[in-house]
């Protein structure tokens, strides 16, 4: 009896210290003259997360919509950085743009040390190696140099013509898991465009570079989600254990693909349009931004910042270089392939959006007159451009982008609202919720194109649509 009385006096105390931390930290931001969401429990939110009671979308639109007033920022708590999510165009703004110098990096989450490939890619660098980084691979992805890889793509895509039309002839009606499919698509157009490799996924499932790639980019897992949640609370004890974020089997495999194509391209003078010969040709500083470089791609892409066009006179290691190629896969693996699957959805169910961009796609394919389609014939096809970036408004490929603090001093939320920024801090822009308020895009559920229009686009304020992010560090990942 004794110890089952201590034992209800601990919990008991536990909970007592941790209610008092929670009034504490909601005392913070009330004192500062900032709304707060109501306190919860971090360690029962990671429970939840974990364990997929909710998920990241869930706690953003609870954080977003639960404080009454319509707040232009709103204050919580991740673990014990305090946190300003901002949800006023104006605000997202002022922070993304004109205070970039003092927010332009991520949360620190990955480090060289913990993982020497994912911890050296675009999306992690900090401070001035991600600018010299940023400027490096920039020239390597104007119009210019997407046009030369296009082809590369639309190989992939007559490869799945073709293997689609055999399947059916073969074996009649066919049915598929588009994500399962698109997956399998969009890993041979990465694996051709990235690494210089030609593959056919869905003729040979099993594939060393496929499951290779599969494995690396699957985030998914509880063990992968643990080793995060490990490294952001016990760095050190992680690197002391020599535990990576990425199998060392898989990041070897892929090291040795792009290295050992480096080395042969070298040696044998080989040059071919892909992502390979484009950072080989940065390597040695060959690239540089043209004078006509600022073509457009569609209305979701977003024009380098300064930072792109500046020159960078750095020396980059080859562990550096394979990181941007490691990215390529990372970021392209998923989040091209469940874009794709969105698409495919709405597409699929709602047939006069389907009837619409198929008479596009057919009135484009009879004026190709059997020739295959080609960069610049895909920028005239504008409904198919509307129909993307409904997608990319509906299901954006990231819920929200972070900004750290990089320096102690106090700055106007809005309104004379001054707030002590201390170095560490960080502010979030949630895109997801942006995307799906009814005062930015009404009647936010419905999968509507026509938004995008030539009449219509001009009415969004950019600040809202944000799918690759806001200012010069818009999305790395849409660089890559």
């Amino acid at each position: 009896m004794f110890w089952l009385v201590l034992l209800i006096a601990i919990v008991a105390l536990i909970v007592y210290k941790m209610s008092q931390k929670e009034k504490e930290k909601r005392a913070f931001f009330e004192s500062k003259g900032i709304k707060v969401n109501n306190p919860k429990f971090f360690l029962i939110t990671m429970f939840k997360l974990l364990t997929g009671q909710i998920g990241i979308v869930e706690m953003i639109q609870q954080i977003y919509y639960e404080v009454q007033g319509d707040p232009k920022v709103v204050g919580f708590w991740d673990g014990n950085t305090p946190i300003i999510m901002l949800k006023d165009p104006e605000v997202v703004k002022h922070f993304a743009v004109k205070e970039f110098e003092h927010f332009q990096d991520r949360r620190d989450f990955i480090s060289e040390e913990m993982d020497p490939l994912f911890g050296n890619s675009l999306f992690v660098l900090r401070e001035q190696k991600w600018k010299d980084m940023r400027s490096t691979l920039s020239p390597a992805f104007t119009g210019s140099k997407m046009r030369l890889m296009c082809d590369l793509i639309v190989e992939i895509g007559q490869q799945m013509v073709e293997y689609l039309q055999r399947e059916s002839k073969e074996k009649g009606l066919q049915t598929y898991e588009m994500k399962e499919l698109l997956s399998r698509v969009s890993h041979d157009v990465i694996a051709t465009c990235a690494f210089g490799i030609k593959v056919d996924s869905l003729t040979h499932k099993e594939n060393e570079v496929y499951l290779a790639g599969k494995i690396l980019s699957d985030f998914s897992g509880v063990g992968k989600m643990m080793k995060f949640m490990f490294y952001r609370f016990f760095p050190k004890l992680m690197i002391a254990f020599g535990i990576k974020i990425s199998p060392p089997k898989e990041s070897d495999f892929f090291r040795t693909l792009v290295t050992d194509s480096m080395k042969y391209r070298e040696i044998n003078n080989v040059h071919r349009p892909d992502m390979i010969h484009l950072l080989m040709e940065a390597q040695k500083g060959k690239l540089s931004h043209g004078e006509s470089e600022k073509d457009s791609a569609g209305f979701a892409t977003v024009d380098e910042s300064s930072v792109g066009w500046n020159k960078s006179g750095r020396k980059w290691t080859e562990t550096e270089i394979v990181a941007q190629c490691f990215l390529f896969l990372l970021a392209g693996f998923e989040s091209v392939s469940s874009s794709l699957s969105f698409a495919t959805y709405e597409i699929g169910i709602n047939p006069e959006i389907q009837k619409k961009l198929y008479d596009e796609i057919k009135s484009v394919s009879d004026a190709l007159k059997g020739e295959r389609i080609n960069y610049d014939t895909l920028q005239k096809m504008k409904y198919l451009d509307m129909v993307v970036s409904e997608t990319l408004r509906k299901y954006p490929p990231a819920a929200i982008i972070d900004r750290e603090c990089n320096k102690d001093i106090t700055l106007n939320l809005y309104n004379n609202l001054n707030f002590d920024f201390k170095k560490k801090y960080a502010v979030w822009i949630p895109i997801y919720s942006f995307h799906w308020d009814a005062k930015h895009f009404p009647n936010p559920e419905k999968f509507d194109p026509e938004r995008f229009s030539e009449e219509n686009k001009q009415m969004i304020n950019p600040s809202m649509y944000i799918p690759f992010g806001i200012g010069p560090r818009n999305c790395d990942l849409d660089l890559l």
